[in-house]
């Protein structure tokens, strides 16, 4: 919601914002912020070093900021055969594929039947698909329901052309990104979600980013640095933070490459 003249961060919002617009960058979890915090790139701003805000993050931050665009990193687990440890996967499409229950009408007694709550009566519920028209606004004759959501299409163009140095990791471009509401640990579910939607990496997080993105008409882009075999090794935990780091390391060229670009969201 908005913030009221009087609440006290009103008036260090407006002048952080004044400096503005912003891309802004979500990250999710300790290694991400000590990679972030120990690279140096970013200088905290003149008028507060950090914002304290509580609600649903993403979009939080596109309505108390001027965002211009959001780039997404973070480490993920590999379920494709031909990803290495530290590899950056730049996707272009994710998806939500962690939890089903939801997708049902029908359900035993005593759960929740979302067909029950369709609004205008009779309609079709369409929890969990996103209205996308990237070009106009939606009209109910414009929905379509997806599964797999799209990265933005120039930003995705612009990342395929980064000059990273010859030791860098292999940024792999194209692929699809699972997300889940859970940590997976079990290597049948990973050769399934392979398998069944050729998807190369899986997180926590990316569908979610994406979808409040794509909501809100403003691009975005992931980088996912891998950390471990999902289902795999426990051993490969110690890689957390590499794949944090390779990730912010292929964002921060990126971020270089579009503010130099002037990247708006006419480029959406």
């Amino acid at each position: 919601m908005q913030l009221t003249v009087r609440h006290p961060l009103h008036g260090v919002i407006r002048k952080i914002n004044e400096e503005g617009p912003y891309l802004g960058l979500v990250l999710v979890s300790d290694t991400n912020e000590q990679a972030l915090q120990a690279s140096n790139v970013f200088v905290p701003s003149n008028y507060a070093a950090t914002v304290a805000l509580a609600a649903a993050t993403v979009q939080l931050l596109i309505d108390v900021f001027p965002i211009e665009g959001i780039v997404h990193f973070g480490s993920a687990g590999a379920v494709n055969d031909t990803l290495f440890i530290g590899d950056v996967v730049v996707p272009s499409q994710v998806a939500f594929t962690g939890s089903w229950q939801w997708k049902k009408f029908k359900s035993k007694k005593g759960q929740l039947r979302f067909g029950d709550y369709n609004n205008p009566a009779g309609g079709n519920n369409l929890l969990g698909s996103i209205d996308f028209q990237p070009t106009s606004l939606y009209t109910p004759e414009q929905k379509q329901t997806i599964f797999w959501l799209p990265i933005n299409s120039s930003w995705f163009v612009t990342a395929t052309q980064l000059q990273m140095s010859p030791r860098s990791p292999e940024i792999v471009y194209g692929v699809r990104t699972s997300t889940a509401d859970m940590y997976i640990q079990n290597a049948a579910y990973r050769d399934y979600i392979y398998t069944k939607f050729k998807a190369s990496t899986v997180d926590e997080e990316s569908a979610a980013v994406a979808l409040v993105a794509l909501s809100n008409e403003v691009p975005f882009i992931v980088f996912r640095g891998v950390s471990n075999t999902a289902g795999g090794s426990t051993a490969y935990q110690s890689y957390s933070y590499l794949g944090s780091v390779n990730a912010l390391n292929a964002a921060v060229a990126f971020i270089g490459v579009v503010g130099s670009s002037g990247a708006s969201r006419a480029n959406y």
